[in-house]
């Protein structure tokens, strides 16, 4: 049965160390993927035999999680914003706290049309490919360290029929791109060196330079920070996800940069400070 052969796999799932509920998951996930059925599906069809197509793949996938790989890789893909994006090693694993971005810059971006955007550290795409999605008279930059990173990028933002709007740049935060935006996005590396120890294996399977941000997480936030300085016209915005506690921090350092103000902070669903809105004051001091 069906009901037996997914019970299986998350004792399996359960034995290698994964919580109960996730366990769960996991293995709805596979058979769905594998299967091509939505939930309802899986339901009804529990207590028949499992189908032929499910195997030898899923027992692969199943062997695959025991080892802590993430289930997004396995499958290869991760929603976002409602929208499915590839993801493989080469990427960071989009998170549903990073919708927030979205949600803060759209109505921004409402302001003026034809938006020029930048997506910092882009990684799979998911911020620059869903804000070229949702806003189509933007124009996106979309810059990433890892080339691997940004193929994987390319081919999301051809799934989603975004590609002739996004320009890819290999480059850390803007170095080298020309011009200036309206609006600046970044998910950048944050967790602090130090806490290595208390990730989960799954999250330590995740691109370690989309990680962690030096020893006090703060590397690659003042990194973003100087772009925006160097990039963001008069009037446009700077929306950056940050850490766990680092919100004090993020303050401090846009405080020691005169062209920038700290607008407001979004919290995520868990009520945790995660997301800083900042804008490039026209009241403050012209860019020397």
């Amino acid at each position: 049965m069906l009901r037996q052969a997914l019970s299986v796999a998350r004792d399996r799932l359960v034995a290698a160390g994964i919580p109960p509920d996730e366990a769960a998951i996991d293995v709805e996930l596979f058979a769905k993927t594998i299967l091509g059925w939505d939930r309802a599906k899986i339901l009804t069809e529990s207590h028949h035999p499992a189908p032929a197509a499910l195997e030898p793949r899923f027992s692969a996938w199943v062997d695959r999680r025991t080892t802590r790989e993430p289930s997004a890789y396995i499958t290869g893909i991760r929603e976002f914003y409602g929208l499915d994006f590839e993801v493989t090693p080469a990427v960071l694993i989009p998170r549903p706290e990073t919708e927030i971005i979205v949600e803060a810059a759209l109505p921004l971006m409402v302001r003026k049309l034809d938006a020029r955007v930048a997506d910092i550290g882009t990684g799979c795409g998911n911020i620059a490919v869903t804000l070229a999605h949702e806003a189509r008279k933007c124009t996106v930059v979309a810059t990433d360290v890892s080339a691997d990173a940004l193929m994987v990028a390319k081919r999301n933002a051809a799934r989603h029929g975004v590609f002739n709007r996004i320009e890819f740049v290999n480059a850390p935060y803007l170095d080298g791109v020309a011009g200036d935006f309206d609006l600046i996005a970044a998910n950048p590396p944050y967790v602090r060196e130090t806490d290595k120890g208390g990730l989960s294996p799954s999250v330590l399977h995740e691109p370690h330079v989309a990680l962690f941000g030096g020893a006090d997480g703060m590397r690659d936030i003042e990194g973003v920070l100087e772009a925006a300085v160097g990039k963001l016209r008069l009037g446009g915005w700077l929306i950056m996800e940050f850490g766990f506690g680092q919100e004090d921090e993020v303050r401090a350092r846009v405080a020691t940069h005169d062209d920038l103000r700290f607008d407001r902070v979004v919290a995520d669903l868990q009520g945790l400070p995660r997301t800083a809105v900042i804008t490039r004051d026209r009241r403050k001091s012209p860019r020397r």
